[in-house]
């Protein structure tokens, strides 16, 4: 008989009576961040001897924000101030700033209120409400149908639950979530506000001490911080009724504490062979790419420093991404790590296999999700080398492909017009020159042996000579080069020998070639990773925490230090140390305290904590989450975590990974004694 998958839910049911009940102690290595529609109350009481009432949960969530394009916020005073990461709103702030100002080096206060500043097209969500949509997301879907089948029937689904949802509800923003890999779908609505004030924020320096040496490590010093405030009406929000009041003592060690935010994505889930791909294929690369964009980046700064302050934003982003893919990859390179994950996956296939019902309905999947990741192993290193390798050459000679091309989608064409420029192109500078040297030996690295585009481009040259060879031999450079092929018929353009055009039709066809395939790959993916999902829900139901979805979570955890390089790591930093690193490296960059912080170094209070770090779960987005304790008092600020917490990415464990936070107290002797904005101090404490 044809069963749907809205039948298939009452299945799953009568299936979670067949296996044993889970408890989310016994199932942590999946993590800890906690939908809050599924908070495992018993847990919380076991771990934390807390609690958490409806009311408690309500209060958190309605505190806690996203910001921006991927980091984490929350109301902090009943007038709407907002308290994220300095390092979250560099970009924003940067926009702001006037022509003859550098408020990301110097910081910024506003006086008065008057004084606070309009951060354009910065966007701050509240999660207002949260709604289980898995029936209608499997509405119409059928079993025997094919995995492109049901993920289009996925789409559309989801297309018409967040209109109906936007058309209910207008002006909150709809968004569909899949979690356990679809195991569940889950419908959040947000309020939306997008008048965001500059408020206080501190020098990079202060925020950035240690630069990338220190990022992904602990002991940390960084007071990384930035309030903005929430305006409505042209009127500060009215928050009184859901927001942190910061708690002056700060964080204490073995504390149990609490982080809501938006973790942005983990991979708990991914099977074996999954990781094996991502270690042997996908890390490598893409660790490749962000090195190549850093020393792009630096030259172009090198070779004009007046774009330092412009730039300065993308490289600190690109060392962050570098040391954190560092980090990813370590993992996967681990072979303890990997055989831990070896043991946890067939620990859960032995779960799914004693179960008749579950083993005929997902039994096979691991094995299909092995035969896509074989073959996708290939095709994502051809779709890598089928770049135009940053050549504006190459972009120019494809674009003009594309115009003279019968059967080349309006839309495509529309972009070529813009692409193919106009007159001569400007030569290769040095920076440009290395960004395409960079990007030829990268395509040479992946290729497969015979590549028709690698052999376009001089293959018997070094890269610098290819590149250059490929410049002066091409007419299209010229003006007039160009004109002459936008007034040839189709066919002599496609048949052209310019070394630019063959090259460039080489690159095309291998787009289409490897993309078509990859994309009908990630199809077939999706649809066995659902199964995966769907899986483990039947196992375990929501004793388990989901992977991350860029959605709000909540993650428990304690102060705690950790052992280090035969030594201890301890709970906290304090302005004693942080003062004598920067003695120690003789205030030199990284390790420099801006001029501020060495004139008035008599009025710290040296014993107080600057940072902290604890056992809770945490990953990218988490970046501004407010640390609070069990009475609904911020503590703390998350900003980092050290090195060996990036391989909760894929398995989460809390012997030596750690999150790292700012101490409340750092911030507010930073506000009170550098800055001098008693306003904002008053504001936090309620005074």
């Amino acid at each position: 008989m044809t069963i749907t998958r809205t039948c298939l839910a009452s299945l799953l049911l009568a299936s979670l009576l067949l296996v044993a009940p889970a408890r989310a102690q016994d199932n942590l290595e999946l993590g800890k961040m906690w939908t809050f529609d599924h908070i495992p109350l018993d847990y919380f009481e076991h771990e934390h001897g807390f609690r958490p009432t409806q009311e408690w949960l309500d209060a958190v969530r309605l505190s806690a924000l996203r910001f921006g394009g991927g980091c984490s916020a929350s109301f902090v005073s009943p007038k709407g101030l907002i308290m994220t990461n300095h390092h979250c709103a560099r970009g924003d702030i940067e926009k702001a700033c006037p022509p003859g100002e550098d408020w990301i080096r110097d910081g910024y206060v506003a006086r008065k209120m008057a004084d606070e500043v309009k951060l354009e097209g910065l966007a701050v969500k509240q999660l207002v409400a949260s709604r289980d949509v898995t029936a209608e997301m499997n509405a119409g879907i059928e079993d025997g149908d094919d995995d492109a089948v049901v993920v289009a029937k996925r789409r559309d689904n989801e297309r018409k639950i967040i209109a109906d949802a936007q058309a209910a509800t207008p002006g909150n923003e709809a968004q569909v979530t899949p979690l356990y890999q679809g195991g569940i779908y889950m419908l959040y609505q947000y309020r939306v506000f997008t008048d965001l004030r500059l408020v206080a924020s501190p020098h990079l320096q202060t925020a950035h001490f240690g630069g990338d040496p220190d990022n992904f490590t602990y002991p940390r010093w960084g007071i990384d911080y930035t309030f903005v405030r929430a305006y409505e009406n042209d009127q500060p929000f009215d928050s009184s009724k859901h927001y942190f009041k910061f708690k002056s003592e700060g964080a204490q060690e073995h504390e149990s504490i609490f982080i809501p935010g938006n973790p942005g994505s983990t991979n708990r889930l991914m099977t074996l062979a999954e990781l094996e791909y991502t270690r042997d294929v996908y890390a490598p690369i893409i660790r490749e790419h962000i090195e190549m964009l850093l020393a792009y980046l630096e030259a172009r700064i090198e070779a004009d420093p007046s774009t330092k302050q412009a730039l300065l934003p993308q490289v600190l982003r690109f060392e962050n991404g570098r040391k954190a893919w560092a980090g990813y990859h370590g993992a996967l390179l681990d072979d303890d790590f990997m055989a831990q994950k070896a043991a946890a996956e067939e620990a859960f296939r032995a779960r799914v296999l004693e179960n008749d019902e579950l083993a005929a309905r997902y039994g096979s999947a691991w094995e299909q999700i092995a035969d896509i990741c074989s073959q996708m192993a290939g095709e994502m290193a051809a779709n890598r080398v089928h770049r135009d390798l940053e050549n504006p050459l190459l972009a120019r000679a494809a674009a003009l492909i594309t115009l003279k091309d019968p059967e080349a989608p309006a839309r495509a064409k529309e972009a070529a017009k813009r692409l193919v420029g106009e007159g001569d192109l400007e030569g290769l500078g040095a920076p440009e020159m290395l960004r395409a040297t960079m990007w030829l030996e990268h395509a040479r690295r992946w290729a497969e042996d015979g590549n028709a585009f690698v052999a376009a481009l001089s293959p018997e040259l070094p890269a610098v000579e290819a590149v250059t060879k490929l410049w002066e031999t091409s007419a299209l450079k010229t003006g007039a080069g160009l004109a002459e092929m936008l007034a040839a018929d189709p066919d002599q353009v496609l048949a052209s020998t310019d070394p630019a055009l063959v090259a460039a039709r080489a690159l095309l066809e291998g787009q289409r070639a490897h993309m078509s395939l990859l994309q009908k790959l990630q199809v077939r993916l999706e649809a066995q990773k659902t199964r995966i999902g769907e899986a483990l829900f039947a196992v375990y139901g929501t004793s388990v925490s989901p992977d991350a979805t860029g959605t709000l979570r909540l993650s428990d955890g304690k102060v705690e230090g950790y052992p280090m390089n035969g030594t201890l790591a301890p709970w906290k930093t304090t302005f004693y140390s942080l003062y004598g690193r920067c003695a120690e490296f003789g205030n030199t960059y990284p390790f420099d305290l801006p001029a501020p912080w060495l004139k008035k170094r008599a009025l710290i209070d040296m014993e107080k904590p600057v940072d902290f770090c604890s056992t809770n779960d945490i990953i990218g987005g988490n970046s501004g989450s407010v640390v609070i304790n069990k009475d609904l008092e911020a503590v703390g600020l998350v900003f980092d975590g050290n090195i060996e917490m990036l391989g909760n990415n894929y398995m989460y464990r809390d012997d030596i990974p750690r999150s790292v936070s700012v101490h409340v107290g750092a911030i507010l002797e930073a506000l009170e004694k550098i800055y001098e904005v008693p306003r904002v101090v008053d504001e936090l404490l309620g005074r």
